[in-house]
């Protein structure tokens, strides 16, 4: 290796989880001068801990560890983080065990006593993997909340709002609790769209959406983009009187928004026992019905 030194930007994290000192050492140099950030573990159980704290990109793991093995650590890490890279060490009595870890979900095995070259080639093309791996999982992701979203306001899409009302309804009757609905529809905005242009019109749509996820509780309640000028909020645990303050604070904020002659009819539906799925959309859906034939710009609530 020559005089190397170890660089500064790590280009990796690599977790070494082995109770032999000696092979922690020479692996820890090794990596560090090949300009891996690293760090180390004598037991599975601490190889654990500092997998969920330290979150590195590839876990180096000795099959035979005192106390929990290196493949039951196998099994449990790849539990909780699936794509999680992890190369086992083994000594040539154990091959066999390496390969079943392979079947377990490993990247990869290195035999001991190893060759240094060898050692940092398996590592440098775990990381490569490991790197593909995350950055498909981010891209599947991306997609998923695409095909769930609605591009101009950031809500919830349409059909999302029907997956997720499927589920809402289905533990609202489980669990006894309380769930409302509210629809949306922008008054004027035919008008509006036709005398400012479309531009101005999705300005107001994606207004109207910023609006509803700020009045809306993060991680609870959710918003959507039901079609057109309509939306919708579905109100988790909450009951007639609690969804009657949250649209109301809606209609104020999009009343008081900088586009003139812009407002919302809104309408309120809490959840009844013998409701189906459509007989509760129809239910708001006719309170906002209501609230727009009244004149615009007013809440109606449709109570039993």
């Amino acid at each position: 290796m020559g005089n190397a030194s170890p660089r500064n930007d790590a280009k990796g994290k690599v977790l070494i989880v082995d109770d032999a000192f000696d092979t922690r050492e020479i692996i820890q140099k090794l990596l560090r001068y090949e300009g891996f950030e690293v760090i180390t573990a004598t037991t599975g159980e601490e190889g654990l801990e500092k997998t969920i704290k330290e979150k590195p990109d590839i876990i180096m793991l000795d099959i035979n560890l005192p106390g929990m093995n290196g493949t039951e650590v196998l099994k449990r890490i790849k539990e909780f983080n699936p794509i999680q890279c992890v190369v086992m060490l083994t000594a040539y009595a154990t091959v066999d065990n390496a390969i079943q870890s392979l079947k377990e979900g490993a990247s990869d095995f290195i035999k001991k006593p190893f060759e240094n070259e060898y050692l940092i080639h398996v590592i440098n093309k775990t990381l490569e993997k490991c790197l593909t791996l995350r950055e498909k999982e981010k891209l599947e992701e991306e997609v998923r909340r695409l095909s769930i979203t609605d591009d101009l306001t950031g809500l919830y899409n349409h059909r999302h709002f029907f997956k997720t009302l499927e589920s809402e309804l289905i533990r609202a009757r489980r669990q006894k609790t309380s769930l409302s609905l509210l629809m949306f529809d922008v008054d004027n905005f035919k008008k509006y769209n036709d005398f400012y242009g479309h531009l101005e019109g999705d300005r107001v749509l994606k207004k109207v959406g910023e609006i509803i996820r700020h009045s809306i509780r993060n991680n609870v309640d959710s918003g959507y983009r039901y079609g057109g000028d309509e939306f919708a909020a579905l109100l988790i645990g909450t009951s007639m009187d609690q969804a009657l303050t949250i649209a109301e604070r809606i209609r104020t904020s999009i009343e008081q928004s900088e586009f003139k002659m812009i407002t919302v009819s809104i309408g309120i539906s809490e959840y009844r026992e013998l409701f189906s799925l459509e007989e509760f959309v129809k239910s708001a859906d006719d309170a906002m019905y209501v609230a727009k034939h009244s004149g615009g710009n007013r809440i109606h609530t449709n109570s039993p």
